[in-house]
């Protein structure tokens, strides 16, 4: 079984059993008087590339990056360095993360807050928007067509921005006539972990016209982000370049720092 079909099986097993407690209709409930998110897409619209930084205290090919759970040090100091926005982990295993964090991270700072996780049931979505999150990852190889649609349509009616992440030209071909507003091409491959950096110089041309394009996974220099906005991409998306650093926002403000000497 491959890193990715093992994982998308504990967390399908995780989200039945929270479902038992407390019904989806509980969640709908909850999240019908929810504060206006913020505009995760329109975030990313006046950067070249924006930068989405990530808050990941674990990574399933580099175990612990960060001891300190110090969620809201790490959101303010990403805020005050020029992040554009903030992913946050949420699937404790592998990347020592919990739903909470979304809500810390959210009220340490004013920038939207994108859920990243394995999301594979509208329960998810639900309990993302509740616990802070203005958008969420969805990852097209690890739902059905059916699914992604359902998914899509729950996120537009709690309010959920959506960043739709593929990894190859069959995740592509699944999303066509698809109402997609961000994609992410994602450089790792989640079935064996390895990492493919041409992957985004390959899939550019072929990416929806219309829609704002992310890179992730894999990009730690300026020369990094600069090919990144030369192949087209709105924003990247980065984390454990920082996180393994004592101060993760002095690491990004030092990398914005060196893409405009080289502009």
């Amino acid at each position: 079984m491959s890193w990715l079909a093992e994982h998308l099986a504990y967390r399908r097993a995780e989200t039945a059993e929270r479902k038992r407690w407390k019904p989806l209709s509980h969640l709908r409930l909850q999240s019908a008087n929810l504060s206006e998110p913020r505009n995760f897409a329109a975030a990313l619209a006046g950067g070249k590339p924006a930068v989405i930084a990530e808050i990941k205290f674990r990574s399933p090919s580099k175990g612990l990056l960060r001891p300190a759970c110090d969620v809201e040090a790490v959101a303010q100091g990403y805020a005050r360095a020029g992040a554009a926005a903030l992913s946050v982990l949420v699937d404790a295993r592998h990347f020592g993360g919990e739903r909470e964090f979304l809500g810390r991270a959210r009220d340490a700072c004013s920038l939207p807050i994108l859920a990243k996780g394995f999301f594979v049931d509208p329960y998810d979505l639900l309990e993302a928007r509740i616990a802070g999150a203005d958008a969420a990852l969805l990852i097209a190889c690890a739902l059905s067509r059916q699914e992604l649609e359902i998914m899509l349509e729950t996120a537009r009616e709690v309010g959920l921005g959506t960043l739709m992440e593929v990894h190859d030209e069959a995740d592509l071909q699944k999303l066509a006539g698809l109402e997609v507003g961000l994609v992410g091409v994602n450089h790792r491959n989640l079935e064996t972990l390895g990492m493919d950096p041409q992957l985004s110089a390959r899939l550019a041309p072929l990416l929806p016209s219309g829609c704002g394009r992310v890179a992730e996974s894999g990009l730690q220099t300026a020369s990094d982000l600069l090919r990144m906005a030369e192949l087209g991409f709105d924003a990247v998306l980065m984390g454990t370049a920082f996180m393994t650093q004592a101060d993760p926002g002095a690491g990004l403000a030092k990398l914005l720092e060196d893409c405009h000497a080289r502009r």
